[in-house]
């Protein structure tokens, strides 16, 4: 007995063009997924990126409430005073730099970000500044599993830790007995230093003092995890946060702290005569979370948009920064990496304003306190983003007082030199 498809068949044989449109239709229905398949995979992936976007959030609000629960039933923290003598900053400590400044060794960890201003500024302070460099000559830390701005890997603390402190050893021996560093200064995670490394650089150089730039603080803390700046804390002699908040509880730890803004270079970001903007609005950093998709909105806009960094085709080469800045009618900033109202700073929101750029950036309310409203734009959501770019840009006599007001707060006020005399000043090696 025929099936139905060869009754169908049969049929459209009798009706003129018939075979021609079964053949089509065929055609069509074997071929639906294929030509879906490309719409079907975006939706997909668009959908996974929500979920993992709240996911990441909600985490985050919950590890934060947790953090911040777990604070406030911890005693008030000691004086800061009363922790650095602990620590050994006594009067024996601040007796030796009344004739001298003090050695100092800074293990950075990119190139580009440390030398675009924050050496320059340190070295001014420094009888000498000893840099971290591997066996090769080239400048950094060791970082193993960390590419391209991702994948910080538990399974490698361990090698990243003795990498480092092995390099800091030689560096410390190296140095000659009438120079050697008084203070080593790093941008240590639990990933990158482990308590027992650090345990050792303490014994073998027990008048050595630690000081740990904390960057990114409200975001790897990571409470009793090893990974984060929470880790280490009992094993450096003084932190230097970038997160208000975050002060207080590493007094509560036990650890001297200071909140320490981040800040920007006169040596490095300054204004330029005479260079067209070319670009409607400038970006320079990673492609991650939320900033891919305000690129996109701003180009679908017909905004001049450009944008340097990994997954925007590469990094901006650091001679470069400068002049890019001073090549735009507004500089972007992005304050959030894709998890909602968690806003951190940015070593651009001081560079920009630095280099006498128009800057623009998340609504953060730390840098509302470090800067005045007629110095730096404010955005809320990629919507107000958009509606503030098309004001600015039809208003171009309003970002000339902006981009004068920028410069004369950033110089006056947010020089990496100003802010690190001002801690050696505390510590009493200034």
């Amino acid at each position: 007995m025929p099936t139905l498809k060869a009754k169908i068949r049969e049929s459209l044989k009798k009706i003129p063009l018939g075979h021609a449109c079964y053949k089509a239709l065929a055609w069509v229905y074997h071929n639906r997924f294929f030509y879906l398949n490309p719409y079907l995979e975006k939706y997909v992936d668009q959908r996974l990126k929500a979920y993992d976007y709240n996911d990441l959030y909600d985490d985050l609000v919950k590890t934060h409430h947790k953090e911040c629960e777990h604070y406030a039933h911890l005693a008030a923290p000691q004086e800061v005073q009363a922790l650095l003598e602990q620590r050994g900053f006594n009067a024996a400590f601040k007796e030796k730099f009344k004739t001298r400044k003090p050695f100092v060794l800074f293990a950075g960890n990119d190139e580009h970000q440390d030398k675009s201003g924050f050496i320059q500024d340190l070295e001014k302070l420094c009888e000498k500044l000893y840099l971290f460099t591997k066996a090769d000559g080239s400048f950094g830390t060791f970082h193993y599993g960390y590419q391209n701005g991702t994948n910080r890997f538990y399974h490698i603390c361990e090698a990243n830790s003795y990498a480092n402190t092995t390099r800091i050893l030689e560096i410390l021996d190296a140095a000659p007995t009438h120079a050697k560093p008084d203070l080593l200064i790093i941008q240590g995670w639990g990933w990158n230093y482990t308590p027992r490394d650090l345990l050792q650089i303490k014994h073998r150089y027990k008048d050595l003092k630690i000081l740990n730039l904390q960057m990114d603080d409200r975001f790897d803390w990571h409470l009793n995890k090893p990974i984060g700046t929470h880790a280490i804390l009992p094993f450096i002699d003084c932190a230097l946060s970038t997160a208000p908040e975050r002060v207080r509880w590493i007094l509560q730890e036990g650890t001297p702290a200071f909140y320490m803004p981040l800040a920007s270079s006169l040596e490095f970001y300054h204004p330029l005569e005479g260079v067209e903007r070319i670009y409607d609005i400038g970006f320079v950093g990673a492609n991650v979370g939320v900033r891919g998709e305000i690129i996109k909105a701003l180009e679908q806009e017909g905004f001049r948009v450009r944008a340097y960094g990994y997954g925007f085709g590469g990094r901006l080469p650091l001679e470069e920064t400068n002049l890019f800045f001073n090549q735009c009618e507004l500089v972007l900033g992005c304050g959030s990496v894709g998890v909602g109202d968690f806003v951190n700073m940015k070593l651009r929101d001081f560079d920009a304003p630095m280099s006498g750029a128009a800057y623009i950036t998340t609504h953060n309310k730390d840098l509302e306190l470090l800067f005045r409203p007629d110095s730096v734009i404010f955005y809320k959501d990629i919507k107000d983003l958009i509606h503030k770019t098309r004001h600015y840009l039809a208003h171009k006599e309003e970002l000339v007082k902006i981009r004068e007001n920028a410069f004369k707060e950033a110089s006056q006020k947010h020089t990496y030199e100003k802010r690190l005399k001002e801690v050696f000043e505390k510590l009493g090696c200034a």
